[in-house]
């Protein structure tokens, strides 16, 4: 049996091509124009594969994909997700990629690499444009990187320790004041609740 694709895009050229393309290469294709009316056929239709843009004039592409996971469990089956666009704005694609697709491409991908891709996510993995990506990771590396100074990092190793203010105090032959400055700075900077999310930071992020 075909694995089914459901196509959701208004340009009507480019989605009636790409659906010969799937098409010739034995892929049960529906192209539809209309989020609202896509979200109809999935809930009477299993597909395996949803490929859909971002900017569409009735429901942009995120909410489409939100609507559908919402309802994931009423359907006769859950889709993996594709976004094909010419967006590679990075904040465009974090959004996508909080939201769980399977991969995000541009439309100028060629054919053989978009073949390649829906095989990919057909067996569970995942595929993001290299480009989109890398400057997608590299963003987040400048936004999480945080300055600590020689205080707070002796400071914070001590507390990896699980030592008590006091001690900590007594160590460093500093105020248990002090301390306590210390640790509300390594709170703040590092955007922890508590000691255990300051753990979890440190451990993510390699630090000591």
């Amino acid at each position: 049996m075909n694995q089914k694709i459901l196509i959701v895009d208004d340009h009507k050229v480019f989605s009636e091509s790409l659906k010969m393309v799937l098409e010739n290469h034995h892929f049960d294709v529906k192209n539809i124009n209309n989020a609202e009316v896509a979200l109809k056929y999935l809930k009477s239709e299993a597909y395996d594969i949803v490929i859909t843009d971002v900017e569409m004039p009735d429901i942009n592409g995120f909410d489409f994909i939100k609507k559908i996971k919402i309802i994931e469990n009423k359907l006769p089956k859950i889709p993996k997700y594709i976004i094909l666009t010419s967006y590679s704005k990075i904040k465009v694609f974090k959004q996508f990629y909080d939201l769980g697709v399977n991969a995000y491409l541009s439309k100028n991908v060629s054919q053989l690499e978009l073949l390649n891709v829906i095989k990919k996510v057909l067996k569970n993995e995942k595929y993001f444009e290299k480009s989109i990506y890398d400057a997608f990771i590299n963003s987040n590396l400048e936004t999480n990187s945080v300055e600590f100074t020689t205080r707070e990092l002796d400071v914070l190793k001590l507390i990896l320790e699980e030592k008590t203010t006091s001690e900590i105090a007594e160590k460093l032959q500093i105020s248990p004041f002090t301390v306590e400055g210390h640790r509300k700075n390594l709170m703040q900077k590092t955007n922890s609740k508590n000691v255990v999310g300051l753990i979890k930071y440190c451990l993510i992020n390699n630090i000591i």
